[in-house]
């Protein structure tokens, strides 16, 4: 009888234990995820991301809310998105002499990061950031017969994607169509462009091969440009946190 016992507790040791695991392992990858600064990885929902906060549900039903310098990056599942903290919101400053214009974060800056989706991360890091800028509108009759005018205030949120080459600090906007990397003069495209990527002549190549120069393609070369660093790469230089 004592036999029989310890084979049905091998049993459950062997088969129901691993499956609960892989169970459990299945559920975490559908969830949303936190990797904090100290390394640590949080299971859980994320509810919202603004500039200065994340508000997240972890796996105890416990809410929790995160600020810009807590967090690496978080993983919003269900709308495929990444964010991470960065300066290039309220950071930047153009580099004198370049055109067209080339940025840097600035040394010393007293502002702290805001949370920016992620469009490519490595090496070379794309980030998209808002802008909420406000401006008068037309005044508005708020008395009737002309008898009280209100001036309106409108309100307008845009969006600016931003390429940072983390080894040299430079930055680029990569979706302005009047004097970014997309202007109409391709030589200063190129030039532009070989900042950020001269390192790869190869792949600079390439480049330079194409017929037309837009967002996507630009998005492509940063991708590539990162596979390319991350090879090179040794496992304590991927473990490094840092906020660009």
């Amino acid at each position: 009888m004592r036999q029989v016992l310890d084979i049905r507790i091998v049993f459950l040791l062997f088969f129901i234990f691993p499956s609960a695991i892989v169970h459990a392992q299945m559920k975490e990858k559908d969830m949303d995820y936190l990797v904090l600064m100290n390394a640590d990885t949080l299971y859980g929902k994320i509810s919202s991301v603004k500039d200065n906060k994340l508000k997240f549900e972890n796996q105890q039903k416990e809410k929790v809310a995160f600020t810009p310098d807590q967090v690496y990056r978080a993983y919003w599942q269900s709308k495929k998105k990444v964010y991470a903290p960065s300066y290039v919101e309220k950071g930047l400053e153009v580099v004198p002499g370049t055109s067209p214009k080339m940025y840097r974060i600035q040394k010393g800056t007293d502002q702290g990061p805001t949370f920016a989706e992620v469009l490519a991360d490595g090496e070379i890091m794309a980030y998209y950031v808002s802008e909420l800028k406000f401006g008068g509108g037309a005044a508005v009759n708020v008395g009737g017969g002309g008898a009280g005018m209100m001036p309106t205030i409108m309100v307008n949120k845009n969006k600016y994607a931003y390429a940072l080459k983390k080894g040299t600090g430079e930055v680029a906007e990569i979706n302005s169509n009047n004097n970014g990397l997309f202007s109409n003069a391709k030589k200063k495209r190129q030039i532009t462009f070989t900042q950020l990527i001269n390192d790869e002549p190869a792949l600079l190549a390439e480049f330079e091969k194409e017929q037309k120069y837009n967002y996507d393609v630009f998005i492509k070369y940063i991708m590539r440009y990162n596979e390319l660093q991350q090879a090179k790469e040794s496992p304590s230089d991927q473990s490094r946190l840092f906020i660009y």
